[in-house]
C-alpha cells in the first residue's frame, strides 16, 4: 500500500492541490509530516493522506487543517515585466569659448 498526500491552498479544492506519494502508514507520522509541511509553506491550508491499495481502492486515513494559514502570494502574469522609468538625460553642456567665437564669426 502506498500513500497519496494532497496539499491545497486556501480557496483551492483538495484534488486540485499538489500531489505527493509516500510510504507513511500511521496517523502519528502523518500528523507530524502535515505539521512539517505547513511550517515549511504557510500558504498550505489543508493536507490529506489517502491509503491506496494495489487494486485502486483508496481511503482517507488522516486530514490536517492548518490553523495558521497565510494567504498565498499572488503570482504575476507570465511575460509581464516590470517597467522601469527611462533614465533622465543630462542637459547638454554649454559651448566653450572657442565654439562661441566661431559661432559669432559664422564659421560653423
Amino acid at each position: 500500500m502506498s500513500t497519496e498526500i494532497y496539499s491545497c491552498r486556501d480557496g483551492q479544492e483538495l484534488k486540485q492541490g499538489k500531489l505527493d506519494y509516500s510510504d507513511i502508514d500511521d496517523r502519528e507520522t502523518a500528523e507530524a509530516d502535515a505539521k512539517r509541511r505547513c511550517r515549511l509553506d504557510p500558504a498550505i491550508k489543508k493536507v490529506a493522506y489517502y491509503k491506496v491499495a494495489a487494486d485502486g481502492e483508496f481511503r482517507l486515513f488522516f486530514s490536517y487543517t492548518n490553523p495558521h494559514c497565510r494567504p498565498a502570494p499572488k503570482a504575476k502574469p507570465a511575460g509581464a515585466a516590470v517597467r522601469r522609468p527611462a533614465p533622465k538625460k543630462k542637459p547638454a553642456p554649454k559651448p566653450g569659448l572657442l565654439a562661441r567665437l566661431r559661432k559669432s564669426i559664422g564659421l560653423t
